[in-house]
């Protein structure tokens, strides 16, 4: 009796996975109606001995869908990459390119120059340049009291 019950089972969930199956893949199915995956572009974070560098793989972003901005340490990068062929109806056969909203958000170390920052859209990267604080002079010298 046991054996049949979980014969049963296993082909309850065999039925249920040729339904999935079938609505996935038939000739009817348009790949827009899946749910978007929310796009995270690769992002490079370095320092030099002068500047904090950002630099993201923005491939297809305009420079009128980003939004830079800068609060306390925190660097948000907002944009939008567009399908500009988006109205048309399609029939994929290939899917890899996230088009959708995205947002990072760099934590940036404390000593960064807040007015000296440069960003720059150029072949698919925005690079942002963020100028350090120089370096304090720190007295080292520690007087020891001797007893």
């Amino acid at each position: 009796m046991h054996s049949n019950s979980l014969l049963d089972q296993i082909r309850k969930i065999n039925l249920e996975m040729e339904h999935h199956f079938y609505r996935l893949f038939s000739p009817k199915h348009h790949l827009q109606s899946l749910p978007e995956e929310r796009w995270q572009p690769y992002t490079d974070v370095y320092e030099t001995k002068d500047a904090v560098v950002i630099k993201m793989e923005l491939a297809g972003v305009k420079k009128e869908d980003l939004s830079v901005k800068l609060y306390e340490n925190r660097l948000t990068i907002r944009g939008d990459r567009r399908d500009s062929a988006h109205a048309e109806k399609r029939i994929y056969h290939q899917v890899e390119i996230n088009y959708s909203e995205f947002e990072r958000v760099i934590i940036l170390p404390e000593t960064v120059r807040e007015q000296a920052i440069k960003a720059e859209h150029k072949d698919g990267f925005l690079s942002i340049t963020i100028l350090k604080e120089p370096a304090q002079a720190v007295d080292k010298t520690l007087e020891i009291k001797v007893e």
